[in-house]
């Protein structure tokens, strides 16, 4: 059953939009890398914020602390901006009628050679289970491999309607319900997007992940107007670095010890293409 939590703080005068930043970036992380269904932050107009957060299980949440999420240098700025840190209510959702704010950027229809890239869709999740599932699959992703289909569609609920993104799922023009792979631009600043890709390992080797990051790239610097996508890999990841060197992603450089997955602490690499590549 979906748990959620309630929690309220009183925030240093001064500091509230520091704290906002500093909870928007660690609940991006939280959402990431455990899986959770996302949180909203409310401003009770006299110092104190509330935030609502919900999550697959109590269970769910509680194996997030093994991640190291919460270590991010994010965490420690909201701590210091907190005066006050009241009790949280722990919830069993019972009903639930709430939808996420319609401020994503809708996937349109783009083909290719080969593929129809489409909007994600809940249906999917059946076709991309055998991708969030496999070990060596996830094994360079935010987190360990998912368990069952309910759990895949918990995992691909958010990204069917993304806040500040624009999500494809992509398939065989031949079968356009039957989905390969996704791939995504997270806006990460303005006019700057982050991408991500995900591709069923039964379809790896055919060129379908660097067929699909081709179009979505072109439809953010063409359709979007931005002028840098960059991706963020694990420095093993060496089919991922091919793939981004292959689309003209220069290497920007590497952050040490940025992330702490289900593999470990990781280091990250960076690899960027500007519209003027």
């Amino acid at each position: 059953m979906t748990f959620a939590v309630l929690y309220r703080w009183k925030i240093k005068s001064g500091r509230e939009a520091e704290f906002v930043e500093a909870w928007t970036a660690g609940t991006t992380m939280i959402h990431d890398m455990c899986g959770s269904h996302g949180a909203c932050l409310h401003d009770a107009g006299d110092g104190v914020f509330w935030s609502y957060a919900r999550w697959p299980s109590e269970q769910a949440r509680s194996e997030c602390g093994a991640t190291g999420v919460r270590d991010n240098s994010c965490f420690a700025v909201m701590q210091d901006c907190i005066e006050t840190h009241f009790d949280e209510t722990r919830l069993t959702v019972l009903a639930d009628k709430l939808a996420l704010p319609k401020t994503g950027v809708p996937a349109p229809l783009v083909t290719t050679e080969r593929l129809l890239l489409r909007p994600m869709a809940l249906e999917d999740a059946e076709w991309l289970a055998p991708a969030l599932s496999d070990e060596k699959n996830m094994r360079y992703w935010s987190r360990a491999p998912l368990e069952g289909i309910e759990s895949v569609r918990e995992y691909l609920r958010y990204n069917i309607d993304p806040p500040a993104a624009v999500c494809f799922a992509f398939a065989r023009q031949s079968t356009p319900d039957e989905a390969l792979g996704w791939v995504i631009l997270m806006d990460r600043k303005p006019n700057v997007a982050e991408i991500g890709y995900m591709l069923r390992p039964d379809a790896q080797g055919n060129g379908y992940a660097r067929e699909a990051c081709e179009a979505a790239i072109a439809h953010g610097f063409s359709n979007r107007a931005l002028r840098r996508i960059y991706a963020d890999a694990d420095p093993d990841n060496i089919p991922s670095i091919k793939l981004m060197k292959s689309l003209g992603f220069q290497y920007e450089g590497c952050h040490r010890a940025q992330w702490e997955t289900h593999i470990g602490v990781r280091d990250s690499v960076i690899y960027a293409r500007l519209n003027t590549d």
